[in-house]
């Protein structure tokens, strides 16, 4: 997986379990304060409004192991068609529905035993909505941290991190980088989760060189 440095200790689950509900709260503040043209906004997501994203998340909070079965097998076992029917579903329950559905500390099975997906699925979505909306980039460090290192190094994010194979990648903001290779790539450490994790990033915002 080539080097990885944080300048901090690795996380336990706990740990990350943690960071992971703490974002969740971030995520629904930011929500209550939406108005309706921007619930009704794009988001980075490709098709999907910042409701819709909403939805999604706010299902996971909900959804237990039968019925995310049920709406697979109902999906052809697709999980991005599962995902976009489950987000079209709860999109269309109201706003307040949506934000309280997030005061919770309930998590699918898979996010109990993989913490880190749950992390990364909150900063990632939760920039799905602020980018597009101009709400900011600010992130606190050790969520940074704790998600970058997890789609560099967890299996689950193999698919992601192949997106930047061969190269270095440096943090500017924050004590952080990973990788070896011939080319480095330099920014924000919040635009370069985003762009590991295939998301429309402006070029200005980062930097490669050889």
């Amino acid at each position: 997986m080539g080097v990885v440095e944080m300048g901090r200790q690795v996380m336990t689950a706990a740990d990350k379990r943690t960071l992971a509900l703490a974002e969740r709260r971030r995520l629904a503040t930011t929500l209550a304060g939406l108005s309706e043209r921007q619930w009704a906004a794009p988001s980075l997501c490709a098709g999907w409004t910042v409701r819709e994203v909403a939805g999604h998340v706010a299902e996971n909070t909900r959804v237990g192991l039968g019925g995310f079965l049920f709406g697979m097998a109902g999906a052809r076992f697709d999980h991005d068609e599962y995902n976009r029917r489950a987000a079209a579903r709860w999109a269309r329950r109201p706003a307040k529905e949506l934000v309280a559905a997030l005061d919770t500390s309930r998590m699918m099975l898979v996010f109990r035993l993989s913490p880190a997906l749950l992390l990364v699925d909150n900063v990632v979505h939760h920039q799905d909505i602020r980018r597009p909306l101009g709400l900011g980039t600010d992130i606190p460090e050790q969520v940074l941290t704790a998600a970058l290192t997890a789609v560099l190094t967890e299996g689950a994010f193999a698919a992601d991190a192949r997106r930047v194979t061969g190269t270095r990648l440096v943090a500017t903001d924050i004590d952080w980088r990973h990788g070896e290779g011939p080319v480095e790539l330099r920014g924000p450490a919040e635009a370069l989760l985003m762009h590991v994790m295939g998301r429309a990033v402006d070029p200005a915002e980062l930097r490669s060189s050889r």
